[in-house]
């Protein structure tokens, strides 16, 4: 959500004439956006701000505007690092950002309005996001999102079309949805629903591939599972964390349904889509998590086979329901389960990777990747329907948003290796 956020303003700077520098001693304007999911990531906030607070020193006139989840914190949390912020602006309107930077212009600069808008070759990628529903009405204990990004709201169908729309126009041929709960579009609207969402942005020609993140296991009905089958450009492919493996621990989540449920839900998937690829997210070491509670979470990876696990040490959120319980798993138990886990899905994705040697996908090539050292060739990057990532060397003819079949010939847990077979192929 923060990149198609970030993507966003960044359209929105360059209609109103700006262009993006080089290097942070180039620029005249900084924008930060936050993200909330983790205490990390605040505190990664914190730092970049404390850096501009010193490159200010040297560079008076820079403005810096803070955005995103970051600026709903608690003002007492916020308030030590607002030093160096010229604006502070909410993701979804970024005029105040505009605004200080119309006021702030030299004196011999032309108006913003009137200079031609610049086109960064960034902003051209095939592969972009775009925000299908706002904010959360869930209250997962751990979760800070709800209190930062607000009550669920969803995007008119027409108003994200039209942003697709124009995402293809520069280039984008492959759109993800987003949502913290993504699958339960429409519900605050009436009428509508994610695949009645998919439906209309399956119709748009030049977009040959629709994926959407995250979805809640509450929300992935029959219906939903049917149109990821019928719909031809939704790929075959979902993020559906369960985030514990036990009935306690997801109770003290407050995620509203059991292992279960959630056993059931993957069922249902795969006897509806028989080649879904699936990943999921787990947390280790929540309050109250015992041995017991996280062999739950080991078995149901070892018994669904995910294709990839996301896998995160718990830790306290300020303003979280959880924040008020005692941290009681020590921080060194949590990197041994953290770890454990990671070791057991590594075998599962490099077993599950290793059947698409010898095959043909269809890979969707999203950017040239120069060779970082003299061991490493130069090679192009793109992804599978199912999401799977592959390098291929380079062949004449490759061309970013070109989809092409590559023959798989070796694999790894995290990426698979290929070939192209036909490098001319037009995208569908």
């Amino acid at each position: 959500m923060n990149q198609a956020d970030t993507e966003r303003i960044q359209r929105e700077l360059f209609t109103a004439g700006h262009s993006s520098a080089d290097t942070l001693q180039d620029a005249t304007a900084v924008v930060v956006n936050g993200c909330a999911i983790r205490e990390n990531a605040d505190r990664k906030v914190w730092g970049m701000l404390g850096m501009l607070k010193g490159l200010k020193k040297n560079k008076p006139h820079l403005v810096v505007g803070l955005t995103g989840c970051t600026v709903h914190a608690d003002a007492i949390e916020l308030e030590p690092h607002l030093q160096p912020v010229d604006v502070t602006f909410d993701t979804l309107n970024a005029e105040p950002l505009l605004s200080t930077l119309a006021r702030t212009a030299p004196a011999d600069s032309d108006l913003y309005e009137d200079v031609e808008a610049h086109r960064d070759t960034a902003v051209g990628s095939p592969c972009r996001f775009v925000n299908a529903i706002y904010g959360c009405d869930k209250r997962c204990t751990y979760c800070i999102v709800p209190f930062r990004r607000g009550a669920q709201r969803s995007r008119p169908i027409n108003e994200i079309v039209q942003e697709i729309c124009q995402l293809r126009d520069a280039g984008a041929r492959d759109i993800t949805l987003l949502g913290q709960i993504v699958n339960a579009y429409g519900e605050d609207m009436g009428g509508k629903s994610l695949p009645d969402l998919l439906e209309d942005v399956d119709l748009i020609d030049g977009i040959e591939r629709i994926r959407f993140t995250t979805a809640h296991p509450r929300y992935m009905t029959q219906q939903l599972a049917e149109a990821i089958r019928d719909i031809p450009s939704v790929c075959e492919e979902i993020n559906l964390p369960v985030q514990a493996g036990h009935d306690v621990t997801l109770k003290r989540m407050a995620r509203g349904y059991s292992v279960g449920f959630y056993r059931e839900t993957i069922d249902m998937l795969r006897s509806v889509v028989p080649n879904i690829a699936l990943t999921t997210d787990v947390i280790v070491g929540f309050c109250g998590e015992t041995r017991d509670h996280f062999e739950g979470s080991l078995d149901l990876i070892r018994d669904l086979r995910f294709d990839q696990v996301h896998v995160a040490a718990f830790s306290k959120r300020h303003g979280t329901i959880a924040d008020e319980w005692e941290d009681d798993v020590p921080a060194e138990e949590k990197m041994r389960r953290l770890h454990e886990v990671e070791r057991y899905q590594t075998e599962i994705a490099e077993d599950i990777n290793r059947q698409y040697v010898g095959s043909t996908a269809d890979v969707l090539l999203e950017e040239f990747v120069p060779s970082k050292a003299a061991i490493n060739e130069p090679r192009w990057r793109g992804r599978t329907r199912a999401n799977k990532l592959v390098f291929l060397p380079d062949t004449e003819g490759l061309v970013p948003g070109k989809i092409i079949p590559v023959h798989i010939v070796s694999a790894t847990p995290w990426s698979l290796r290929g070939s192209a077979t036909v490098a001319t192929t037009a995208p569908r």
